[in-house]
């Protein structure tokens, strides 16, 4: 909506530095009078948040205001753009008065006059519309709303819960469960078996297959479980891909049958369950079944909205429909999402008789429940304002009673909600998004308001929570120990009602083809399709943001993008791309790179604006000249950490205090005492330590990072003993990779106390270092990577590591016994065996009451345990994934 951008530009507005560079070309005057009106609309528009009634009229004057905002914004960018750069900014401090003028006037000239009377004319144009704007509030009935329903801001969530497998708040499903495993166990054949669960959108085809996927009799049967989300849009070279990466073998480069033997030799003679979710076309299973064996009591799971498309599977085949909820589950599931809290306020506050109202208009349909009960767990819990919120949604009455429910859940965010729901339109269908870069993209396209008390980065974090708790995300992963959403999804639907909007609203428009009409006035354009390359040459002077996924875009035309993401699948990206054009996006704020782009070292000293770099290739470092530590405006910088090594990281005496985020760094030989970069708002720090550098240097600079919270440090043949640490008590998560080298840890260190997550790789570790570690009080998720155990011995101790709840063993191949004493990890929930070839199954398991996921996968040739001896002893955990263990011991 109009808010975000209008809250944005007023802030630019407020800022010294922007009121000077204005005041410098004399146009401060006109666009102070822009201000003016910005901000008499930003109070309208806060009202329209709270009564959530607008008319035709003033739907069409929203519109005005957030097109002259915009256009406001590229006015302020443009004047920003001739700003002097630092060297002649000092030099002309210098000057005199009288000589500090001439320059000044000296600067507008030549080159930049062209330009700066064409800009003149175009804010003579704004202020016009602005006229006209301001006479049209009494026309056009701007200026009153009536009754607004009171104030329906954003709630910040009370308390972040880590779930467990199954979402507690899931109802029903369990006879469909039930009757579904019991038909993927028949016994009777041999043959490849297909069931199709056929049900409308919304009725809960992927909870259910989530069930059924996660159950304990499918897990025990089945050696290989593999789940692919097909969608709409498929691309059959793209499953076989998903599969082949599940499977842990090379993705095939293409669908030619030599490259495909791979895949089927995999599968061949093993018993496996995939499930494919949401399937459309008739052709996937024909072309599907070329590479899976028909043999040794395998299964198919299938999801789809189609009978013709389950029916016309050419296999041992079932259709299990789907049937809608029961009413007294339908109930249950509102009110658990309605009435979260206090369920008790459904007897006492008069609210049956409307929820029997809700229930009614949700047809029987889960994600329609789970919806409408995200938007009245917004609402005060009485009788009225339910009764408003009914109201609403009985207007749109087009039948559809999931599409009634949905279109409403959009007018109930508040707008600057709306804003950040618009912008998942740019993922394709069924994507697993990630949430930091995401809430990132947010806050560079200045969608996300500062907040007294909290950074933008926390607010963005705030904002997300709220919509999972609204139920407009599926919520997929979560952090172990912070309970952060780290990836999250989008019903089909949902999606839908996000384009729709963002269509209607000219937030964005997605490319498919030529043909597209509104590329000429978009801001922001995704492109999912290789038929876009002749589009994305035309010129579009209003183009801001732009996502990629399939074809390199040609943005020889578009100077003024400010926001850049590669969304391609990493395994298949080229080491190097060519943007064209790229040389020109000063505005640059947030870039994000799956391969290296040429000559970006050349272009990025002009980024000034910068705020998120993000470079996720691998195949090598790269060095930035240090102009681009001059960028002030940095926030968060990536880099690929290669093998100990990082890029060049600030050179000594800068100051960053914006930068909150630097991964993949490796320290510079000029660093020394009393000689380093000043980063006083850092969190989180990746940082790779030569051999020259002193170990009191990086203490001392680590010191001077009083917010840091997370630290990841790298360094070969390294010895850190954390007494020597003393200087963060605040830190929550520590990485130490010594490459070769060894960990001391003493009982008097504080360096550890409140860390809650640990990993610890590459390292000598004996058994006294376990007897500190399991002392640590706060410590709930701890990884083991590449350790070298001296005497090959582990011995978890009783009443050690008492808040674990994840533990993770990684390729430490000198690893041979776990000794887990009874009353040891006493609420560990989660552990992973991740290819420990000499590891033996340790006999504790039995004790971990709390325990209910076990990973341990491992090299066929290599594998110590069986499948069978597994199952056995932890016949108490719910959830066993295995991989590459036979299944029994042969005699």
């Amino acid at each position: 909506m109009a808010e975000g951008i209008v809250n944005f530009v007023l802030t630019k507005l407020a800022d010294a530095a922007v009121k000077e560079v204005l005041r410098l070309y004399g146009v401060s005057g006109p666009v102070e009078k822009m201000g003016r009106v910005l901000r008499w609309a930003q109070a309208f528009l806060k009202d329209a948040d709270k009564s959530r009634r607008l008319n035709e009229r003033q739907k069409y004057w929203v519109k005005l205001v957030r097109d002259v905002t915009y256009d406001i914004e590229d006015v302020i960018d443009f004047y920003l753009s001739l700003e002097l750069d630092a060297q002649e900014r000092r030099a002309l401090e210098g000057c005199c008065p009288k000589v500090k003028n001439t320059i000044k006037r000296w600067l507008r000239k030549p080159t930049k006059l062209p330009e700066l009377h064409s800009l003149r004319n175009t804010i003579e144009e704004i202020e016009k519309r602005i006229d006209e704007i301001e006479r049209s509030r009494d026309i056009w009935d701007v200026n009153s709303l009536g009754d607004n329903g009171g104030d329906v801001g954003i709630r910040r969530p009370k308390q972040i819960i880590v779930p467990d497998n199954d979402d507690p708040d899931v109802v029903g499903f369990d006879k469909d469960r039930d009757n579904i495993v019991q038909k993927l166990l028949d016994q009777d054949s041999r043959r490849l078996h297909v069931i199709s669960i056929v049900a409308q959108g919304g009725a809960g085809k992927t909870t259910l297959a989530k069930k059924v996927y996660n159950s304990p009799d499918i897990r025990r049967n089945f050696g290989f479980h593999l789940w692919i989300t097909v969608s709409q849009s498929f691309e059959l070279l793209n499953i076989i891909r998903s599969i082949a990466e599940q499977l842990k073998i090379e993705p095939p480069p293409s669908l030619e049958g030599h490259h495909l033997n791979d895949l089927y030799e995999c599968l061949n003679g093993k018993r496996y369950i995939i499930v494919l979710d949401d399937v459309w076309s008739e052709n996937l299973w024909a072309e599907l079944r070329k590479v899976l064996p028909n043999n040794n009591g395998s299964r198919v799971l299938m999801t789809s909205r189609f009978e013709d498309v389950a029916t016309m599977v050419d296999a041992a085949h079932i259709v299990h429909h789907l049937e809608p909820l029961p009413h007294e589950l339908c109930l249950e599931l509102f009110l658990k999402k309605a009435l979260p809290q206090n369920p008790s306020e459904y007897y006492t506050n008069n609210l049956s008789e409307i929820s029997e109202l809700f229930v009614k208009i949700c047809g029987g349909l889960p994600l329609a429940l789970v919806v409408l009960g995200g938007i009245l767990s917004n609402e005060e819990p009485t009788h009225d304002a339910w009764e408003r919120v009914l109201k609403r949604i009985s207007q749109h009455g087009v039948g559809n009673k999931v599409s009634e429910v949905l279109a409403s859940s959009y007018d109930y965010l508040p707008f600057a909600l709306k804003s950040c729901f618009m912008y998942f339109a740019i993922f394709p269908e069924d994507y697993e998004i990630e949430a930091l870069p995401l809430q990132r993209m947010w806050i560079a396209e200045g969608l996300i308001p500062q907040e007294d008390g909290s950074t933008l980065e926390d607010t963005a974090g705030d904002f997300l929570e709220d919509l999972a708790k609204r139920n407009m995300i599926q919520v997929l992963q979560r952090g172990v120990c912070d309970g952060s959403i780290t990836f999250f999804g989008m019903h089909d639907f949902l999606r839908e009602v996000a384009i729709k909007n963002a269509h209607d609203e000219n937030f964005l428009t997605l490319c498919s083809n030529t043909d597209e009409q509104n590329f000429s006035e978009a801001r922001r354009i995704a492109v999912h399709q290789s038929n876009c390359d002749e589009l994305m040459e035309r010129t579009n002077p209003n183009l801001r943001s732009l996502f990629f996924s399939e074809c390199i875009p040609n943005c020889s035309s578009h100077r003024n993008i400010k926001v850049i993401c590669d969304m391609r699948n990493p395994f298949v990206c080229t080491d190097e791309i060519k943007i064209i054009g790229f040389e020109r996006f000063t505005h640059l704020r947030y870039a994000r790179f799956y391969s290296k782009v040429l000559d970006f070292e050349n272009c990025i000293g002009r980024m000034r604006n910068l705020q998120t770099l993000e470079f996720l290739y691998f195949e090598h470092a790269v060095d930035l000249p240090d102009c681009f530590w001059n960028i002030k405006t940095l926030r968060h910088v990536i880099f690929p950490c290669i093998s100990g090594a990082g890029s060049l990281g600030p050179p000594p005496k800068i100051s960053l205090k914006n930068l909150q985020t630097l991964l993949g760094i490796r320290n510079r030989e000029s660093w020394a005492r009393g000689n380093l970069p000043n980063l006083p708002n850092l969190r989180t720090l990746s940082i790779a330590m030569t051999e020259r550098l002193q170990i009191e240097v990086i203490v001392e600079f680590l010191c001077t990072l009083k917010k840091l919270d997370d630290l990841v440090v790298t360094g070969r043949d390294l010895l850190i003993d954390t007494s020597e640490f003393p200087f963060c008590a605040n830190l929550t998560k520590f990485g130490y990779f010594g490459i070769g080298g060894s960990f001391q840890a003493t009982d008097s260190s504080l360096f550890l106390i409140n860390v809650t997550q640990l990993i610890l790789g590459d390292l000598k570790i004996q058994q006294h270092h376990i007897a500190v570690l399991e002392k640590l009080a706060k410590l709930i998720f701890l990884v083991f990577s590449d350790i070298q155990f001296v005497g090959g011995k582990i011995m978890f101790s009783t009443e050690g590591f008492p808040c674990l709840r994840g533990l993770q063993f990684n390729f430490s191949n000198n690893v041979e016994e776990l000794h887990i004493e009874k009353g040891a990890m006493p609420v560990l929930q989660q552990l992973r065996v991740m290819y420990c070839d000499n590891l033996k199954l340790p006999q504790g398991l039995k004790y971990l009451t709390k325990l209910n996921t076990v990973y341990w996968h491992a090299y066929p040739e290599k594998a110590t345990t069986t499948v069978e001896e597994i199952r056995q002893l932890c016949e108490h955990v719910p959830f066993i994934k295995t991989e590459g263990l036979p299944e029994r011991r042969h005699c």
